[in-house]
Order: structure tokens, then sequence, then C-alpha cells
């Protein structure tokens, strides 16, 4: 379900104006006019809804009107009860029911090699809206796209930071998924470890073009981890040393069939295996006649 994700909070009477970009995705892609509602994430995460009250060419008017009735709002400057933003005389609530409805999954994090082309907008895309926590691109030594770290590193970082946005309020996600500039393999492997910090199980997988071993993503992902990292390499696959430095980091080999995938294709691949298997983990482990059921 499509979500708009505001960059701001409303005001103390619950109205906000959308403006630039925002005007143009809610009038012109969304074709929405005065007395349309839609959807949105405040800047906090808090899910409300925004009614369009005037219009004019480059601007529109809106208001938050979901929520509970509340005969004395909090007062400008006044802090919100938890979960509640004010909106002209209301407390919205968070879609707790909606959120409770879904399954809890595990972080996931994808360490990417940076491909050729505009290759790494789709799979940047693809990744957030299958609801990746964390990308981080990469420059293998097999990349041919090798950006520099000064500004060409900051313009693809932002490019991939605007996608993200777009993607999330494409697909609903209410994951705040976090992109960063282009870096050193090395550089990936200690975010990732400055990423699980303390945490008691992550699993850490990586996509490899030759039978290393015989582990399988139901073999890694059953014992339940709490983090997940996925690494895929360039169009020319790891080299022997990033193996090394992955297999160091307690990083795991699958191989995908015997096929062989473009890198923009295995991310959504790879994706979409762990995500089929910690969702429906449940119905796939087998179970002990002693078992509960």
């Amino acid at each position: 379900m499509r979500r708009f994700l505001l960059g701001a909070f409303p005001d103390a009477k619950g109205m906000i104006r959308l403006e630039g970009k925002d005007y143009r995705y809610i009038a012109k892609v969304l074709r929405q006019g005065p007395g349309d509602s839609f959807r949105a994430l405040l800047p906090d995460g808090v899910e409300t809804t925004l009614e369009i009250r005037g219009a004019v060419p480059g601007c529109l008017e809106c208001v938050l009107v979901a929520g509970t009735e509340s005969p004395e709002p909090p007062g400008m400057g006044a802090s919100f009860p938890p979960g509640t933003r004010k909106a002209s005389g209301s407390l919205l609530q968070v879609d707790s029911a909606r959120k409770g409805a879904l399954p809890i999954l595990p972080p996931i994090v994808l360490i990417q090699a940076l491909p050729k082309g505009p290759k790494m907008d789709l799979i940047v895309r693809q990744a957030t809206e299958a609801g990746v926590s964390l990308i981080l691109p990469f420059i293998a030594q097999r990349s041919v796209s090798r950006p520099d770290s000064g500004s060409e590193a900051i313009a693809k970082k932002d490019r991939w930071t605007r996608i993200v946005r777009e993607a999330r309020q494409q697909s609903g996600s209410d994951l705040a998924t976090m992109v960063t500039e282009p870096m050193t393999l090395d550089a990936a492997l200690a975010r990732w470890r400055t990423y699980i910090g303390d945490r008691a199980s992550p699993v850490g997988i990586f996509l490899h073009q030759d039978p290393l071993a015989q582990g399988t993503f139901h073999s890694y992902l059953g014992l339940g981890p709490d983090t997940v990292a996925l690494a895929i390499g360039p169009e020319g696959g790891f080299s022997p040393l990033e193996v090394e430095k992955l297999v160091a980091a307690h990083f795991l080999p699958v191989l995908l069939g015997a096929n062989v995938l473009r890198t923009e294709t295995a991310a959504i691949f790879a994706l979409a295996a762990v995500h089929a298997i910690l969702l429906e983990k449940a119905s796939w482990i087998p179970r002990t006649p002693d078992s509960p059921a």
C-alpha cells in the first residue's frame, strides 16, 4: 500500500504544505486533488491520513484527519503522548492493528558490489521494496564502476537516497532503509561488524560462483538468526582475495544452482529467498513427534 513520506511534521493545527517534488508526486503522479485523502508516514514513523484541503499551482494544503477526538488537544509546544501527533483536535494513533498482524523479520543488510551502468539504481529500488534495512555498496576488485571518494560518491549516495524514498512510498515499507556511499569491501565488512554489535546470532551469506560448500539458505537460516547479511559480487564474481576476506568475517557461501545470474538478478533472487524462508519458517522446519503443534 502506498504511503507518502513526510519530510516535516504538520504545524500545531495539523496543517502542512506540500511543494516541489512532493507536490508533483501527489498531484501529478497520484493525481490527487482537494477532497482526496492519502496515507502518510510522519518523520517519526507514525502512520496517519492526510486530506487535501486546497490546491494552487505548485502547492497543496493538507490536514491530518485520522485519529480519535480529543476535546483538549495539546497546545503549541506541548509534548505528545508516545506514538501520537496532534491534528486539528485529534490525537493520531499508530496503526498498531496493521503492524501487529505482520510477522517481524530480522534486519537484513545487503552488501552489494557496484555493477556497471545504472544497475545499482534498480538494486537499491528492489532492495528497499523487499524490506532491506541497510545497503552497503562496495567497489569490488572486478567492479567496472569505480567512483572516486569525493563528489561522485556523494552524488551517487544522494541519488540512491532519493530512490529509497520513492521505493518506500511505492511499496509502503515501514523500514527507514539506509544506503551509504560506495566503499571498499573491508569498510563494508567493518560496517557490518559495527551494525551487528553484540547481537547473539547474526548470519552472513555470500553468493559465490563456485561450489565452495554444500550449505543452503535453509540450513543457514533455520536456527533463527537475529540479523542477516547478503553479500553479492560484481559481474565477474568475487576475487579469491575477497572470498578469503568474507570467509574470515564468518560469511557462509551459497551457490545458486547451475545458472550464473547477473548481479542485479542475484541480489533480488537472494533477498526473495531469504524473505520466503524467514516468513514461512514455521511451515517448513521439520517437527518431531513431541513438538508442539
